[in-house]
């Protein structure tokens, strides 16, 4: 089995299948949709009218559809291991008008074409799914193989030792900006359950994955409790 396979399953797990998951992650992420927004402003900066961006844990659509609202000429290859996200991203890529321009692959990273080289990507609130035993490397580099050399990835990801005094401060704030907006209380619990069972990083140990998998010029561009977003370019 190839390191990327992630052991969590969206597909199965009761708390995804109790909740709409684009109302709950806007819940539980402060400042989510800010994320997308800088994302897309970013690379704007660093990429053509036409480029061809992959778009990693592509399930639910909201990449897909803030990128390509913003930019009417990019092209985009999604993938995901999870059908019913992927479901979720296809029927809000139909409902934007975007069908043409977006290809969506159930399955892992590593399993795409190695040619032809995207000119971005993202990878944005899915590798603390993924045990730091190889698996967060392995799609890391995964993606960084399948880029052109200088290309730009954005990384968006959880950077706190859990245990910490300030992981447990940051989940207090975590289920009390859910409970504020209207999640109820069993959800918010299952939520910050799950949350002891991912499997959190430092940001520096972040950062030496990223340059493992051979990127540099990492610049930190997001912070929100304890999800931080980061603009790398792999090396020439």
């Amino acid at each position: 089995m190839n390191k990327e396979q992630s052991r969590f399953d969206f597909d199965s797990n009761p708390t995804f299948q109790k909740v709409d998951y684009a109302v709950a992650v806007r819940s539980f992420v402060p400042g989510y949709e800010s994320i997308f927004n800088m994302a897309v402003a970013l690379l704007d900066a660093s990429v053509s009218e036409q480029a061809h961006l992959l778009i990693v844990a592509a399930g639910g659509g909201m990449e897909l559809t803030t990128f390509g609202q913003a930019q009417p000429h990019w092209l985009f290859t999604g993938v995901d291991p999870s059908a019913k996200m992927l479901a979720t991203a296809q029927e809000k890529v139909a409902k934007q008008g975007l069908t043409n321009r977006v290809k969506l692959h159930q399955g892992l990273t590593h399993e795409l074409p190695l040619s032809p080289l995207y000119d971005a990507a993202t990878y944005i609130l899915a590798m603390s799914f993924l045990p730091d035993d190889g698996a967060k490397l392995s799609v890391l580099q995964s993606i960084s193989q399948r880029l052109k050399p200088g290309a730009k990835l954005i990384l968006v990801d959880s950077c706190e030792e859990k245990g910490s005094e300030r992981f447990n401060d940051f989940l207090k704030a975590y289920k009390y900006h859910a409970l504020n907006l209207g999640i109820g209380a069993e959800i918010v619990e299952q939520a910050a359950s799950n949350i002891l069972h991912l499997h959190y990083i430092s940001e520096e140990r972040t950062i030496e994955l990223l340059q493992e998998a051979n990127f540099s010029k990492i610049t930190r561009f997001f912070t929100a409790l304890w999800i931080g977003g980061w603009i790398a370019t792999k090396n020439i």
